[in-house]
């Protein structure tokens, strides 16, 4: 198992597929991938039986999409052309049987083809998210073993993780969408734009109730982070707590990802709404002068001192009187209250000395780990420290008792975050003492170069 995952860890991606022709054999040209999609999707609509066709039906896949090449090139060699096309798709993307002489789609192109229907037709179901979350923690719970947790990982985790990111790609691409739509605006020119810019208003507060659905459908995550923490104790695999970090990671991935998405609308709204009033504006102007044009033609002015309005104009009153109010004034004196007795609490000289001495203890033990630290690291400029060696002397040293220990290895830790020179390394080597096996402990390697 290690060898293999260390093969796995010194695979480099972009020198492998940076080999000649390596790259779009994986990723074809438009006219062959169109086709592949053409013969997916008869495939999965029964056209073909158990999924195997002939070359004529490649060649009519690729002659419908022939419009993505060269017309002259197609005119003169369309054989040799689609030969050639072909030929490169059998690596990844066919399966040809010579004595029955059909061919079958790889499971490359199934997964290829499959992949992109489902980011196309990816349905916003937040419920769905939370159901599959849920029982996803149920059967987590539910292992009680390595191999259980790594066949948890491998069966259902793996199942789960593309529907997720499907339903967070459905989020990004309406926002994109939308800020396109809002671009197109800018090329209307009748009034039809500020009702246009209202629905796509309304769709962002869509998207953004979705994004909050999301989250709460995501709740559950926490949990099984949670627990898959914990089952770690159980792992002694480096691969299956490999795939436990793996996992753990996916989490805060997505949230990120959902908190990118209010961010965006965050920006999108406001700038939307500010172009509302920009909108609005000429338009609210324009109005305002027409009804000022109609009160001056067709107002009247009676015994040279009242206005009056024209007909169906309602007349607002601007001024009123000012309410006289009777203020009450409450004087301090007339019902003073009544003194109340302070009571000076007791002094429970007992509990005092109980805390002074508490505070003592702690400070002792400050300074004891301070000594400590000071001791491994002067050993640590000379070689490298095991500190299981120190922390089992310490525990010896207080008679079993293991908080000071702790303590040391809690400061350690910190203080190897603050010196960047002081080096760290924790194995999973287990560590057990030699008159305790209860007690056992990673390995943790210090070196501190002078």
């Amino acid at each position: 198992m290690p060898s293999q995952h260390q093969s796995v860890d010194n695979f480099d991606l972009l020198h492998e597929i940076g080999k000649e022709g390596t790259y779009h054999l994986l990723y074809p040209p438009p006219q062959a991938g169109l086709a592949i999609l053409a013969l997916y999707q008869k495939v999965k609509s029964g056209a073909f039986p158990q999924g195997r066709f002939k070359e004529a039906e490649i060649y009519t896949a690729l002659e419908n999409s022939k419009y993505l090449i060269n017309a002259d090139e197609y005119n003169r060699l369309p054989q040799l052309k689609f030969n050639s096309i072909i030929s490169d798709l059998q690596v990844y993307f066919l399966r040809y049987d010579s004595d029955e002489q059909l061919y079958t789609l790889k499971d490359y192109a199934d997964s290829f083809c499959k992949h992109a229907e489902e980011t196309l037709l990816a349905n916003f179901n937040p419920t769905q998210i939370e159901v599959i979350c849920n029982d996803l923690r149920i059967k987590l719970e539910g292992c009680a073993d390595q191999d259980q947790v790594s066949q948890w990982i491998h069966t259902f985790f793996h199942a789960f993780k593309p529907i997720m990111k499907s339903q967070v790609y459905k989020l990004e691409r309406q926002i994109d969408q939308s800020v396109q739509e809002i671009r197109a605006t800018t090329q209307l020119e009748d009034t039809s734009i500020i009702d246009i810019l209202k629905s796509i208003d309304k769709k962002l507060d869509t998207l953004r109730s979705q994004n909050d659905e999301l989250r709460s459908a995501f709740r559950e995550m926490k949990t099984i982070n949670n627990v898959l923490e914990d089952r770690l104790a159980i792992v002694s695999d480096v691969k299956i707590a490999d795939d436990i970090s793996d996992v753990r990671r996916f989490f805060p991935e997505i949230k990120y990802t959902l908190n990118l998405i209010d961010k965006r609308l965050d920006r999108i709204q406001p700038k939307l709404r500010q172009f509302f009033g920009m909108l609005n504006k000429p338009s609210f102007n324009v109005k305002v002068e027409k009804f000022l044009k109609f009160i001056l033609a067709h107002s009247t002015l009676q015994n040279n001192k009242k206005i009056i309005l024209p007909s169906g104009v309602p007349i607002f009153r601007f001024r009123r009187e000012a309410s006289n109010f009777t203020i009450f004034e409450r004087r301090e004196d007339l019902f003073p209250p009544t003194p109340r007795l302070r009571i000076k609490p007791t002094e429970n000289i007992a509990e005092k000395e109980k805390g002074i001495a508490s505070a003592r203890r702690h400070l002792s033990m400050y300074k004891q780990v301070e000594d400590y630290i000071g001791l491994i690291i002067a050993e640590a400029t000379l070689t490298e420290v095991c500190f299981s060696n120190w922390f089992f002397k310490i525990i010896d040293a207080e008679s079993g008792d293991i908080e000071l220990a702790a303590n040391v290895a809690y400061a350690l830790i910190r203080k190897a975050q603050q010196d960047k020179i002081l080096q760290l390394e924790i194995t999973r080597e287990k560590i057990t003492h030699v008159n305790n096996i209860n007690l056992s402990l990673w390995e943790m390697k210090i070196n501190y170069p002078a």
